[in-house]
C-alpha cells in the first residue's frame, strides 16, 4: 500500500506520525542533504578554480537529489529508487575526492565530507526501508 509521503519536511503530507519511522528518517536525511548543498553552494565564492568545480558538483548533487525526490514522488520500484540514491552517493564522494586535494578551508572540507556522509546515511535508511516491505 502507498502511502501519501514527501520527502520535503516542510511538504510532508501526513507528518512522522503517520508515516512509518524508517521513511520519517529518510526524509530527514534527505531534507538536511539538500539544505547543507544549499547552504555550501550560495556561500562558496567562484574566484577560484576549486570553487568552480566545487560549484559544478554542488549542482549536480542538487540535482541528483530532485531526481530521488521525484522517483520517490513518483512511487517507483524500490530497485530504481536504491539506484537513484547510489548515483547520488557516489556524486557525493566524487565531491569529496575533489575537495580533499584542494587548497580549500578546513571549513568547505568538513562540509564536504559532512554531505558524502549524509548522502552515505540516506542510501543506507532507504536499504533498511526496503527490508520492511515497499518504501512508498
Amino acid at each position: 500500500m502507498a502511502t501519501n509521503f514527501s520527502t520535503d519536511p516542510d511538504q510532508m503530507v501526513g507528518g512522522p506520525a503517520d508515516a512509518p519511522a524508517a521513511l520519517a528518517a529518510v526524509a530527514k536525511s534527505i531534507g538536511d542533504l539538500d539544505e547543507l548543498v544549499t547552504l555550501i553552494g550560495r556561500g562558496l565564492s567562484r574566484a577560484k578554480p576549486w570553487q568552480r568545480q566545487l560549484g559544478n558538483q554542488l549542482a549536480e548533487i542538487d540535482r541528483l537529489l530532485q531526481i530521488l525526490r521525484m522517483t520517490v514522488a513518483m512511487e517507483r520500484a524500490d530497485a530504481e529508487i536504491l539506484g537513484a540514491a547510489d548515483v547520488l552517493c557516489a556524486q557525493c564522494r566524487k565531491a569529496g575526492t575533489l575537495i580533499v586535494g584542494s587548497r580549500s578551508d578546513l571549513t568547505t572540507k568538513a562540509a564536504v565530507r559532512l554531505i558524502a556522509d549524509l548522502a552515505n546515511k540516506v542510501r543506507h535508511e532507504l536499504k533498511l526501508a526496503q527490508g520492511h516491505g515497499p518504501m512508498f
